[in-house]
């Protein structure tokens, strides 16, 4: 059997048609299909029930796909063994972290790195999606976490913080005692409650929670537009040009700054050095990180 109609066959599992597996494959869907009837003939059986609305597994599919993820597994443990026994200073890092770091911290500083290891490439993936270290997705995350995987190693270093903020026009206007209902939070996730047990530890616990905007952008971008309070980290609110802290209160730190990789991976010499250089850049803007203005 020829791996790449493994891997082929396992996309057509996942993606239910010939077309999903191509556009994951970036394959054209001819491909797939040729893949698919290879596969077939070599093994002498049919893996798929081919259907109108799709490709459904046969027994002997659901028996290949358990074999063949299995493989799969054992071959990703076998990659990282032999990526972590590399101790070169060169190739290619992938390191996923949330994009306010990369914009507002790393940046500036990567040249530095760049010059200290200048046969290092360095890939830095901003994608909110908590990608799969132990997947080979990526080789190092930064990531915000009180529980990160037991599958990653790696080190803690303290809790950023968040606090509230507003437009001054917006907090000029409104009468947060007397007249509450009259102002809005800009909400940032799916809730039963127009009053949030977020809200409730501030002093704007009877101000309602309006819409769900998931990106910290776009609440910003909102709050500056004089729209509403926000909470948001400090290093992003204090950073803001139009916003102003809402409070007189002491930042509350949330959740802790991990820099994590998997244990195949934490000896190897380019995955070290970053994980060093991501701790320095990380303790630099440790005030900012915490709110310490």
């Amino acid at each position: 059997m020829d791996w790449e109609d493994i891997k082929t066959f396992r996309e057509v599992k996942s993606g239910g048609t010939i077309r999903a597996a191509a556009k994951s494959l970036g394959v054209h869907h001819s491909t797939v299909s040729r893949r698919i009837e290879q596969l077939e003939k070599s093994l002498g059986v049919t893996l798929f029930e081919r259907r109108p609305e799709g490709y459904f597994p046969t027994s002997a599919g659901e028996d290949l796909a358990q074999a063949a993820g299995l493989f799969a597994d054992n071959l990703l443990t076998v990659e990282r063994h032999i990526a972590g026994r590399d101790n070169e200073l060169t190739g290619t890092i992938r390191v996923t972290m949330a994009e306010p770091f990369a914009t507002s911290m790393f940046a500036a500083r990567l040249p530095e790195f760049c010059d200290a290891y200048p046969g290092l490439e360095l890939e830095i993936l901003t994608s909110y999606d908590l990608l799969d270290v132990a997947r080979r997705e990526a080789d190092i995350a930064i990531r915000m976490d009180n529980n990160p995987p037991d599958t990653l190693v790696g080190k803690r270093l303290f809790a950023y913080t968040t606090s509230i903020y507003a437009h001054p026009d917006y907090l000029a206007r409104h009468d947060f005692v007397n007249a509450p209902e009259q102002a809005r939070w800009l909400g940032w996730t799916d809730r039963e409650s127009r009053f949030p047990d977020w809200t409730q530890d501030t002093e704007f616990a009877r101000v309602p929670v309006w819409g769900n905007f998931g990106s910290i952008g776009l609440q910003i971008e909102m709050a500056r537009a004089a729209m509403g309070l926000v909470m948001i980290p400090c290093i992003a609110g204090d950073n803001t040009p139009d916003l102003v802290r809402a409070t007189r209160r002491d930042p509350t730190p949330s959740r802790d700054i991990w820099i994590l990789t998997h244990d195949d991976l934490r000896r190897t010499a380019r995955v070290k050095a970053f994980m060093d250089f991501a701790e320095m850049v990380l303790r630099d803007n440790k005030a900012a990180l915490t709110g310490q203005l």
